[in-house]
């Protein structure tokens, strides 16, 4: 068994890097005073537009482009269902502890949306790059470490397909009905507004071009070698990469934007009874108590036992990347969803949430992966 002292500093380690990207997010918020903050919450709505509907969907096809192929399909298939299983789950965790602790209802939808989809990509790989130094982890990759990283992305790759499946066809309606307030439809109507979401979504389009290009020959000719279609690839592939940078960004300028409206409301209300404060700092307690413990303490207490005792199909890096990604804390993908959705204002309710949660995942990512490691390679 890896030692726990440096599994915590891989943890610790990713979690840093989010923090130093978000501390520039967070400073753009605040500066320049004159003429104004470059994330000020009026940009905020545009940018997470630009994030969702080109960033996202080119880092999508890029990803999987380059990195499945029809044997990662073969291999890995179970990490399609075990992607949707493990959503529900979280959606399932995230209604019934609501019933317990009672969040706040104007952030519960939100929340809940990010209790069941947890960072899928990220923050994953990160750990894994430092996993597949061990030598237990890439001995199933004959010792090499390159390609148990480079394995662990493919497959990362196919839950992340499961998990963007269920997001943009479910969540994403959720978030966008919550804004504007849900208006009663036919079927009909709900019919053709879940199957333009399923397949006309900008995410969605460059997920299934990305599965196109790895299955065929495109993947080549875009993503290796010198072929006259490479700088397509390149083009891709460039349009992609600002998308974790942009996402933690915007959480942090949530968090600043909130804070100032949240001043701003403190002076204009300032004669408001005491009795009401005690209550909302009451209530902020129970919804961050619930965001933290569904997401980070729950549902993988509840899966991890039974991995225990059920072998799934597949190689040992299929069951240890299903039993991080339910550790994994909250997507930011939620926050970018909201401003994009023009729901700006709980984003920066949520995105104290989302800070203290990530800062708690430190202590219990890592006794989570050290318990996923001890039943993957017992």
């Amino acid at each position: 068994m890896m030692r726990l002292v440096p599994l915590l500093g891989a943890a610790a380690g990713a979690m840093v890097q989010v923090l130093l990207i978000a501390a520039v997010g967070y400073i753009c918020a605040k500066r320049p005073k004159d003429p104004g903050p470059l994330l000020a919450p009026d940009a905020l709505g545009a940018i997470s537009r630009v994030a969702n509907d080109v960033f996202l969907p080119c880092l999508s096809c890029a990803v999987l482009g380059a990195n499945i192929n029809v044997a990662n399909l073969k291999g890995d298939w179970v990490l399609l269902p075990a992607g949707v299983v493990a959503t529900a789950l979280g959606y399932a965790v995230a209604d019934l502890t609501a019933y317990v602790l009672r969040p706040t209802p104007a952030l519960k939808p939100a929340l809940r949306v990010a209790i069941a989809h947890p960072n899928a990509f990220a923050l994953p790989l990160l750990l894994l790059q430092y996993l597949c130094e061990r030598p237990s982890v890439n001995e199933e990759f004959n010792g090499e470490e390159n390609t148990c990283v480079s394995e662990a992305a493919a497959s990362l790759c196919l839950y992340l397909t499961a998990w963007h499946f269920v997001f943009w066809s479910y969540a994403y309606g959720t978030l966008e009905d919550a804004a504007r307030a849900r208006q009663a439809r036919s079927r009909a109507e709900t019919a053709r507004l879940w199957a333009k979401r399923l397949f006309l979504q900008p995410y969605m389009i460059g997920m299934y071009a990305g599965i196109l290009i790895g299955a065929t020959p495109l993947r080549r000719l875009l993503f290796r070698g010198d072929s006259p279609l490479r700088p397509v690839g390149l083009a891709i592939e460039t349009l992609g990469q600002p998308v974790i940078a942009v996402t933690v960004m915007i959480m942090a300028a949530a968090l600043a934007n909130g804070q100032a409206r949240r001043r701003r409301s403190k002076r204009e209300f300032s004669s408001v009874d005491g009795s009401l404060g005690a209550a909302a700092e009451e209530r902020d307690a129970a919804t961050a108590a619930w965001f933290i413990l569904a997401r980070l303490v729950i549902v993988p207490a509840i899966a991890y036992p039974v991995f225990s005792v059920v072998a799934l199909p597949g190689g040992k890096m299929t069951t240890l990347i299903i039993l991080l990604e339910l550790a994994m804390p909250g997507a930011q993908t939620v926050l970018v969803t909201l401003n994009a959705v023009g729901s700006g204002h709980v984003a920066e309710e949520i995105a104290p949430w989302y800070f203290l949660q990530y800062a708690t995942a430190v202590v219990t990512l890592t006794a989570f992966t050290v318990w996923a490691l001890h039943i993957v390679y017992r």
